[in-house]
């Protein structure tokens, strides 16, 4: 059967009336007589019978009106779904970030975002570097905010703030004296890293390698908040932004040291599947990134 069919049934139901469906269909009742006689032949038995000039359900009409009622339901919601998205009204964003697990900065950006978007709900996702544009790419994201970005088709960039990374350390560290740490400074060090690669870390890429230096022993954690107690046990040392671990620092365990007399610097973007069909909502995600993380970077570094 088709759609069409199940809206007959449903309407015919209802009405007890070819001549009274036609009109809510937009069909002659020849049509209508028509339909009515090619769904019950397909099924092999009648599906209303007359009585006192009214068309009542058979027992096989009523199991079939209450898929019908079920389906169409199922439809109107799924139809009202998407008018919903594409108006920009309701939806989900999927999120995820690269290289940190630490979200501090998110509750007073949703406060500020559902004002506009209560009907928007966000999922975090867990991401590893190198998948991140890929999982754009194939729909498994809605945005990711990245450090990194290889200008890849059909992806747009969205800048979103520049910050510096510092080297973390425990309080009491012999790096606490020193105005700035250099490459040489990492060699009998345990360093501790998100993930792998280490082609995707910014001390690697910009201080490390370039040197030739490769440190004691590196550490993979995933965690910021396992990594901050690492590093105050004095089990390694990190590299890590500052607006990201402030709030850690007030306990006065923790130190920042700059990484070279250059410092080291990137660039975030939240990175969006280019669309010209895309959501209101994601839209004003982005906007809503870099007002909060933008200002919040702004004002720790």
């Amino acid at each position: 059967m088709e759609i069409r069919h199940l809206k007959l049934i449903r309407e015919v139901a209802e009405t007890k009336s070819l001549t009274k469906a036609k009109d809510a269909l937009f069909l002659s009742q020849s049509a209508l007589s028509h339909q009515l006689k090619e769904i019950e032949n397909q099924l092999g038995t009648q599906l209303f019978h007359r009585v006192n000039k009214q068309l009542i359900l058979t027992n096989a009409g009523k199991m079939v009106l209450e898929s019908a009622d079920r389906i169409l339901q199922d439809l109107e919601k799924t139809e009202m779904s998407i008018k919903k998205y594409i108006s920009g009204t309701s939806g989900t964003i999927r999120l995820t970030t690269q290289c940190y697990t630490c979200y501090h900065w998110l509750p007073s950006l949703m406060t500020d975002f559902n004002k506009e978007f209560p009907n928007v709900e966000l999922e975090i996702f867990h991401s590893n570097n190198a998948s991140v544009e890929d999982q754009i790419l194939d729909g498994s994201i809605d945005i990711a905010i990245i450090y990194e970005n290889s200008d890849r088709q059909n992806i747009d960039y969205h800048e979103l703030f520049r910050d510096e990374v510092f080297a973390l350390v425990p309080a009491g560290h012999p790096w606490t004296k020193k105005a700035y740490v250099e490459a040489q400074d990492f060699e009998d060090q345990t360093v501790i890293i998100h993930s792998y690669p280490l082609e995707s870390v910014s001390l690697f890429t910009q201080v490390l390698i370039p040197e030739n230096i490769s440190p004691k022993k590196v550490m993979q954690v995933q965690v910021t908040e396992a990594v901050i107690e690492l590093v105050k046990a004095g089990m390694g040392v990190n590299v890590m932004a500052k607006w990201i671990v402030e709030p850690y620092l007030q306990d006065n365990r923790l130190a920042l040291i700059p990484v070279t007399k250059r410092g080291i610097h990137r660039t975030w973007h939240a990175i969006t599947l280019k669309d010209e069909k895309r959501p209101q909502y994601l839209e004003n995600f982005v906007h809503h990134l870099k007002c909060n993380i933008g200002g919040l970077c702004c004002c720790v570094n």
